[in-house]
């Protein structure tokens, strides 16, 4: 797996990061709202037991307990506020670290205040930098800014001559610092695991999907020209026992043209699946497109053959960084359909040329031309079924898509004008950036 993480664990990608949370939200919601009220209530308590047997220098018990029980408050509202939500609240971090940083402003007002002289000062700041790391969720930024502060204000507001001596609170100062380092560590591998789990996750569904796919896929559409060469096949002994050559050799005819359907079927399955499964996984090498493109065409020609369709081509050659196979496929689907849709003694005209930061690649056939309806759902790869050729030829319906998903993997887009009247003209626009493109 590649390294998608940053220093603090996290994902790199903010869209990855956000679908992270948004996947945990209903499962660790509540485990939230409890920490967050948990620890205020504490907070709360501390102060009732506590800060009533310290002497205040500077303001008053009084106004630290009003600021404590406003961070009770605040993780009560909380809790109701978004107890029922359903999606992640899009504000809920500043929620959580309002909290953090209100609760580190009254352990730094208290010290002041007290002028530093608390002996439960240092147990009170660890647990705090316990809870900050290791319990409480929330962003790490801030849970960084209230443990840096914490440590700031032990080692310079705390009175060592008061409390535990120089050399001692000295020592505690490094040891409160070996703590934080150690913890921030540990949250960074817990959380860096977290996401790694939650990859692992929706990598393995990527793969169960696209067996289902496949399964699906294969289970209804090898049937029937299966069906096809197994009768054509008991025909052809008949026709043959019965010296019925001319019948025997139509019915071959059909097998033949059967199983050359079923073998374009079945490699688009496949290579549909594999541009599936390469998500992610960057197979790109600097070639020639003109080559990748004429590739395509010839693999079609017999197709195009069949139905006196001319292939008219005008492609510039450059050396371009791409998935010379996977493109190929893309344009021979491409081409496939339009040799399909175009009618007899017709002809589709492939275009290839540089303009400006894009190589566009126009395929203009003679068809039938496309619904809107239609051209939208190819652009958002959704076309689950094929419709009629010209002369009743039918695909599998999982051409265009994988259309779509190669020339997403080369961050490329794809236009279609079309016309019911007829005609298409199908681009796709493959960006050049440093590196793709040597004149």
């Amino acid at each position: 797996m590649r390294n998608d993480f940053n220093l603090w664990g996290f994902l790199q990608s903010e869209q990855v990061e956000s679908e992270f949370l948004e996947s945990r939200w209903n499962e660790n919601k509540k485990y939230t709202f409890l920490t967050y009220f948990l620890c205020c209530f504490f907070f709360l308590l501390a102060g009732l037991f506590g800060d009533l047997q310290r002497v205040f220098h500077i303001g008053s018990y009084q106004k630290l307990m009003v600021l404590r029980v406003l961070l009770a408050t605040i993780s009560v509202v909380f809790y109701f506020l978004f107890r029922k939500a359903e999606s992640r609240p899009r504000y809920i971090e500043y929620w959580l670290d309002a909290m953090k940083y209100l609760s580190t402003a009254i352990i730094v007002l208290l010290t002041y205040w007290t002028k530093g002289s608390s002996l439960t000062l240092l147990p009170g700041i660890m647990m705090m930098v316990i809870g900050f790391y290791m319990v409480l969720p929330g962003r790490v930024l801030s849970t960084n800014i209230c443990a840096i502060a914490l440590l700031l204000t032990f080692t310079f507001l705390q009175d060592a001559s008061l409390t535990y001596g120089v050399q001692v609170h000295r020592y505690m100062i490094f040891m409160l610092f070996a703590i934080e380092v150690l913890l921030c560590t540990f949250k960074a591998k817990h959380d860096k695991w977290e996401r790694t789990e939650y990859l692992s996750k929706k990598e393995l569904d990527v793969l169960n999907k696209t067996k289902d796919k496949l399964m699906a896929t294969i289970g209804h559409d090898i049937r029937s020209p299966l069906a096809i060469i197994l009768s054509r096949a008991e025909i052809s002994i008949m026709c043959i026992e019965e010296d019925n050559i001319d019948e025997a050799i139509n019915s071959q005819n059909i097998i033949i043209k059967s199983i050359s359907k079923l073998d374009r079927m079945l490699s688009d399955i496949v290579e549909w699946a594999l541009s599936d499964l390469k998500e992610g996984k960057d197979t790109r090498e600097v070639c020639c497109i003109k080559n990748t493109v004429e590739n395509a065409i010839d693999f079609v020609q017999e197709q195009a053959k069949e139905k006196k369709v001319d292939i008219v081509k005008d492609i510039e050659a450059i050396p371009y960084f791409h998935e010379s196979r996977m493109l190929t496929t893309c344009f021979r689907n491409i081409i496939s359909n339009a040799i399909k849709y175009n009618p007899f003694n017709s002809k589709i005209i492939v275009k290839g040329k540089v303009e400006e930061n894009s190589y566009r690649i126009e395929f203009h056939d003679e068809g039938p031309g496309m619904s809107d309806e239609l051209v939208e759902n190819i652009k958002r790869g959704i076309n689950s079924s094929s419709l009629v050729g010209s002369e009743g030829e039918r695909g599998t319906g999982l051409g265009l898509k994988l259309v779509k998903n190669v020339i997403e993997r080369h961050k490329g887009e794809i236009d279609i004008v079309s016309c019911e009247e007829g005609g298409t003209i199908f681009t796709l626009i493959l960006p050049i950036t440093n590196g793709d493109y040597f004149a």
